[in-house]
């Protein structure tokens, strides 16, 4: 048992190789505490195992119990300062059969929640204990090469569809499985021969050179050629929430009406002045109504752990599906009666940074955040200075009224950040607020659709944040800035140290523009005034209205194309160093995959070689000898032409002459009082080369390639 003690530490650093894709599932460190520690404890009871020779039903209680005693800590470590061990146990139970198939429901990485982690853990922890007992006890110790086989092929199925160097990540697995082998077969040759020359050395040094070969080729492939797309069990990003034609921009002006605009919708913990409550980004628009794609959403973790300040939002008479957050969430816990199915339902749009939880918000949820600061909100002064990302949501056809505003607001400006900056200050100066509920207010009709908006440009421009939003963002597409409206509330006062209460009339939206610094907040709406007669605040207009205008050019040399409607994208300079680059990648490619395809049969004819000169260079002449017979009798297997089993070497020559002189030769140096002498070792490799020789002359020159290639002497021995 001893002897099989460096195939333990192998076998338990291939299934930990093996668990190096999960990290792109679950992508939290409380994977490795978990994994490392169900390593440790799987070996742990399988040495004691192969020690004290449990039997099946010891061993498998054993491991139930470890199970139990270790899942809450290794996968809810979080819930145990809540007293809610009981419960997670519960939930880990039943995890043992709902978190694979949730694995396949979720956007990656998952975290912590749901016990999703029960899944590796399970793996790792049954798969070091059958590992390593069968390392130790079992006649076939290779058969334990196909749990860290197993392990990995589960990361790859149950893995996202990209993984950075895959490549890289199978050979991580591939070269401690072969090394426990390898391992696994010196010791049971050690164990039959007493005497014979350990060849650890040379094998590990032929298996180095192998894998260089193989890295490097498989490098040069992974680097150049274009990989076929990963076979995975995970299909498209789910999307089980349909939320066409749901726009809480629609809703807006309901938190203005008389019963709602002093309701309490909210209320926040932990703000501090400036924040803002997110609820929606809408940037889908069809003319009549701002909403979302369906595609975008995907059903994601609600993760515990993060970084950043901890805010609270509880639920008032707020009701909808978008969970209202802080900035950039790290962290969420749903708290309430209602925590755990709102957390099974929630869903992320990475893209639109935006968070749905179904069935919906009702009065008395709550939620707990761990905030990173978001996208930043940009004063009058910093427009002018944003630059617009490559623009990839293309212009909408707009009113000829909106076209002759924003010819008339953007004058002589060139840079997209100049104009931008003048559109929205023609906005927030001609524009007057009216939500067109109350009896004393101006009608303002809801709604923001094109005839809306064609009608927000006559003058007096009169709407509310719903409609000013809604234009300023299709603007904002015209001269070349990708655009989005955020739907929220902006509390009109924040105390650091207190609750705050936020109410229906601190509803709000406002847009964001993405840059090549990425997206950052502009306010649209004008303040309140006074709003005058129609006769007083007509304003200037250009006679005739401009042809509809395509995205601005962006520097670094964008033109625009010929549909209007389109984005601009950046011309892609081709010059002969280019040309260069690409030839070349295609020869590497072309390298590297001839190097990947010879890499094998090149290890086939090394192993080969190292064996004979281990052979041939034994340091008993009695086993320099006898690895005449060996090589002899590898290579009539490779041939097909086994010798007979059992018996001795005389019996399994036959009629054979010079195999029966090769056999008194070495069956002389063998158990002759004296060690044989040079000349007749030397003549006894002479005579297996020539009984070689013979039986390969009868056959053709493809047969002997394929003898050359044949690795079945290297696997039987």
């Amino acid at each position: 048992m001893i002897a099989r003690a460096p195939g333990v530490g192998a076998i338990l650093i291939a299934i930990a190789a093996a668990c190096v894709p999960m990290w792109w599932i679950f992508g939290t460190l409380q994977l490795v505490v978990a994994l490392a520690v169900a390593l440790l404890v799987g070996a742990a009871l399988g040495v004691l195992a192969a020690v004290r020779r449990w039997s099946g039903l010891s061993l498998l209680l054993s491991g139930i119990a470890a199970f139990a005693l270790l899942v809450v800590p290794l996968t809810a470590p979080q819930r145990i300062p809540r007293g809610e061990w009981l419960p997670a146990l519960g939930d880990s139970a039943a995890a043992l059969v709902l978190s694979w198939r949730r694995l396949l429901s979720i956007g990656l990485p998952v975290g912590t929640s749901d016990a999703l982690l029960v899944a590796p853990v399970v793996l790792v922890l049954a798969g070091s204990v059958a590992g390593v007992w069968l390392a130790l006890r079992s006649p076939r110790a290779e058969v334990a090469a196909a749990i860290p086989a197993a392990i990995g092929v589960w990361a790859v199925l149950w893995g996202p569809h990209d993984l950075p160097m895959p490549w890289l990540t199978g050979l991580v697995a591939i070269v401690p499985i072969t090394a426990y082998v390898a391992l696994v077969r010196q010791a049971r040759r050690r164990s039959r021969s007493p005497r014979a020359l350990s060849s650890l050395a040379r094998r590990v040094g032929a298996g180095a050179v192998v894998a260089v070969l193989a890295a490097g080729a498989a490098a040069a492939a992974g680097a150049f050629a274009q990989l076929p797309d990963r076979i995975v069990l995970r299909g498209d990003p789910p999307s089980s929430i349909d939320l066409v034609g749901a726009s809480p921009l629609s809703s807006h002006r309901s938190f203005w009406e008389e019963g709602e605009r002093d309701a309490e919708q909210l209320a926040a913990t932990g703000l501090e002045p400036g924040d803002r409550i997110r609820l929606a980004a809408l940037d889908a628009y069809d003319g009549q109504v701002l909403g979302v794609g369906r595609a975008a959403f995907e059903r994601v973790a609600a993760a515990e752990a993060g970084d950043g300040r901890v805010v609270g939002i509880t639920v008032g008479s707020l009701e909808t599906p978008w969970l209202p957050t802080v900035g950039t969430p790290s962290a969420i816990r749903f708290v309430g009666p209602r925590s755990a199915e709102l957390a099974s339902g929630l869903h992320r749009d990475d893209a639109l940074d935006a968070l749905v939880a179904i069935p919906g918000l009702e009065e008395g949820d709550g939620v707990q955040l761990l905030v990173q600061p978001g996208p930043p909100v940009v004063d009058a002064a910093g427009i002018p200075t944003l630059d617009p990302a490559d623009p990839r949501q293309g212009v909408t056809e707009l009113p000829d009224a909106m076209l002759t505003a924003l010819a008339a607001w953007t004058g002589d400006a060139q840079r997209p950040g100049e104009r931008l900056a003048a559109l929205v200050a023609g906005i927030r100066a001609d524009g007057y607020v009216s939500h067109g509920v109350l009896p004393d207010e101006v009608p303002s009709r809801a709604g923001h659709s094109l005839e809306r908006l064609e009608e927000l440009f006559e003058a007096p421009m009169v709407g509310d944040a719903e409609q000013y939003a809604t234009a300023a963002m299709l603007l904002a597409r015209q001269v070349g800035f990708d655009a989005r409206v955020v739907v929220g509330f902006t509390p009109g006062s924040i105390e650091p140290d207190a609750p705050t209460r936020v109410l229906g009339s601190d509803a709000d939206a406002w847009i964001e523009v993405r840059t090549e610094t990425g997206w950052v907040g502009i306010d649209v709406s004008p303040e309140p005034r006074p709003i005058p007669d129609e006769e007083e605040g007509a304003p200037t207009v250009v006679e005739q209205p401009p042809a509809q205008q395509a995205p601005a050019p962006a520097p670094a040399g964008q033109d625009a194309g010929n549909d209007a409607a389109a984005p601009n994208a950046p011309q892609e300079p081709v010059d002969d160093g280019s040309r260069l680059l690409a030839a070349l990648a295609a020869a590497g490619s072309v390298l590297g995959l001839l190097a990947l395809v010879a890499a094998l049969p090149v290890g086939l004819v090394v192993s080969k070689v190292v064996r004979r000169r281990r052979r041939r260079a034994a340091d008993e002449p009695r086993d320099r000898a006898e690895g005449a017979w060996a090589e002899l009798a590898d290579a009539l297997h490779d041939r097909g032409a086994d010798l007979p089993p059992g018996g001795t070497r005389l019996e399994q020559s036959g009629a054979h002459e010079g195999m029966r002189a090769l056999a008194e030769r070495v069956d002389r140096a063998v158990f002759a009082p004296r060690p044989p002498t040079e000349q007749e070792i030397d003549e006894a490799w002479r005579i297996g080369d020539r009984v070689l020789a013979d039986h390969d002359a009868e056959r053709g020159r493809l047969r002997r390639l394929a003898a050359v290639l044949n690795p079945s002497s290297l696997a039987r021995r």
